[in-house]
C-alpha cells in the first residue's frame, strides 16, 4: 500500500523544483522494486521551498527481514543511507482506535546528507518478541538500542553490551511503558547522618492516588440567614 501525501508548498516554486519533485517518485519506485517482499506500506511526504525539495519516506516492514532491509539500504550504492539519526519506540497499549494488535512499534530514522532525504522505517511487534540488533551496520545504534531496552524493555539479539543506559543499577521496571506508574515504586533520599544515598519504598496517601475531589466544606451543614 502506497500513500502519496499532498506536498507542502512554501512560497513560490519553479520548474526545476517540480522536476526534482518527480525524481523522488522514481526513487520510491526503485525502492519498492528492491524491497518488494519486505515492505508492507509506504508513505511519502514532500516539503518544497524556493531552493530545493525535502522528502520523507515512511516505510513499514516485516521485522523478520530487518537485517536484510538495512543491509540493502546501507550498502547499496543506489540508496546509500549510511547515517542512523535516531531510534525510538512507541508503546501501543490502549490504542484500540488505531487497530494496532502488537504492543510496541520501533522507528528507525535514516538520513542521506547529500540528498537532504530521510527514510523512516517502522514495524510492530509483540511484547515478548526479541528484535535483531543493527550495531554491526550502524555503530551509533549501540546506545540507541540500549536506551530502548532501558526505557521500554525491548530486547535486541546479538547486541554486544545490552545494559541499562539512563536508569540506576538495580532499577526494576521500564519507565516509558504505559503500565508503569508515574510516581514509580521507590524514592531516593540522601541520608545526612550516614552520608550515603538510600532507596526507600514509596508510600503515598490514599487521597493522592485516588484523587478525592470532594470539597472539605461538604461536612458542614448549610445554614441560611434571613435579614432582620
Amino acid at each position: 500500500m502506497i500513500h502519496l501525501v499532498k506536498p507542502i508548498l512554501v512560497n513560490s516554486i519553479n520548474k526545476s523544483i517540480i522536476d526534482n519533485y518527480y525524481q523522488h517518485y522514481f526513487f520510491i519506485f526503485n525502492l519498492m522494486r528492491s524491497l518488494l517482499s519486505i515492505i508492507k506500506e509506504v508513505t511519502i511526504q514532500t516539503y518544497i521551498n524556493r531552493q530545493r525539495v525535502y522528502t520523507d519516506y515512511f516505510i513499514k516492514i516485516d521485522f523478520n527481514y530487518l537485517i536484510s532491509c538495512f543491509k540493502i539500504l546501507s550498502k547499496s550504492l543506489f540508496f546509500n543511507y549510511d547515517q542512523l539519526s535516531n531510534l525510538t519506540c512507541v508503546d501501543n497499549l490502549n490504542l484500540n482506535g488505531f487497530s494496532l494488535k502488537e504492543r510496541f512499534s520501533l522507528f528507525y530514522i535514516l538520513t542521506k546528507i547529500n540528498k537532504a532525504s530521510r527514510l523512516i522505517i517502522s514495524f510492530n511487534f509483540p511484547e515478548k518478541q526479541m528484535v535483531n540488533s543493527i550495531t554491526n551496520l550502524y555503530k551509533n545504534a549501540n546506545w540507541l538500542e540500549r536506551e530502548a531496552f532501558d526505557m521500554f524493555g525491548v530486547f535486541f539479539m546479538n547486541h554486544s553490551d545490552l545494559r541499562r543506559l539512563l536508569t540506576d543499577y538495580g532499577f526494576k521496571g521500564f519507565p516509558l511503558r504505559k503500565d508503569f506508574p508515574l510516581t514509580g515504586y521507590l524514592e531516593l533520599r540522601y541520608n545526612e547522618e550516614k552520608k550515603y544515598v538510600k532507596y526507600k519504598k514509596l508510600v503515598l496517601m490514599q487521597e493522592y492516588r485516588f484523587f478525592n475531589f470532594a470539597s472539605p466544606w461538604v461536612q458542614y451543614k448549610r445554614t441560611s440567614y434571613s435579614a432582620i
